[in-house]
């Protein structure tokens, strides 16, 4: 990691489990969905299987072997071939995303620190999530008057890691991939893809863990999202 705290320009933002508390509004969408499941296992343990099939195929989505398209309904497709069950795959996605996209749970600290860093930088919030959902929770949350630019992976067809994703950070904010901190938690998608972008990077690690050793290192990493204000200029 690097020594001592640079001043950035811009930043380019991660939104889930960076700003947003995505375990919890997924969790409670997917409790709402799964009540029309004619399934007799505990709402907990699908949920359970349902995240682990979800994160699995996030990772292809990375590598560019299925659409964001595909995933929205193959991650319920699987989940009902598992179970056993019938069910409309394409029905329970239209719920599950409809319900998430109402969900708002910021993470500690979230709005206090873009509204600081808005007064002094230029702001982009990058996510690989899905439009109707991102979109819906920007609304409703009230923060979308922080961001300069708001990428959504799912309307500009690239997502992170691709170097395509940060480029376009970059030009909407006018600087340089060196002038920009890219900040998320994701180690593959906002670390490696910003990493071998040119930008310098920042793992936010809202709970106690270790950062993979086989990945790309962060320049810096934090675990209070206030630590970002150090990396804005004072206002002149």
């Amino acid at each position: 990691m690097k020594y001592g705290t640079n001043k950035y320009l811009g930043f380019l933002i991660d939104a889930d489990n960076t700003i947003f508390d995505f375990q919890r509004a997924e969790r409670e969408a997917f409790m709402k969905t799964c009540e029309s499941l004619p399934s007799s296992e505990p709402a907990s343990a699908l949920y359970d299987k349902f995240t682990h099939i979800n994160k699995n195929l996030w990772k292809v989505m990375e590598k560019k072997k299925i659409s964001i398209e595909q995933l929205k309904t193959e991650r319920f497709s699987i989940l009902v071939r598992l179970l056993g069950i019938k069910a409309d795959a394409g029905k329970l996605s239209e719920t599950f995303l409809r319900e998430l996209s109402k969900k708002t749970y910021m993470l500690p600290h979230a709005v206090e620190v873009l509204d600081f860093l808005s007064r002094r930088a230029m702001i982009c919030l990058g996510t690989n999530g899905i439009s109707i959902v991102q979109r819906g929770r920007i609304s409703r949350a009230g923060i979308d008057i922080f961001f300069h630019d708001i990428i959504v992976s799912e309307e500009i067809g690239v997502s992170k890691p691709d170097p395509m994703f940060f480029a376009r950070a970059a030009e909407t904010l006018h600087l340089s991939p060196h002038e920009i901190l890219c900040v998320g938690d994701s180690p593959s998608a906002d670390i490696e893809g910003a990493h071998r972008a040119g930008f310098h990077t920042c793992w936010y690690i809202g709970t106690p863990c270790i950062y993979p050793a086989d990945k790309i290192q962060p320049d810096y990493i934090i675990s209070d999202l206030r630590e970002l204000r150090d990396f804005a200029h004072e206002v002149s």
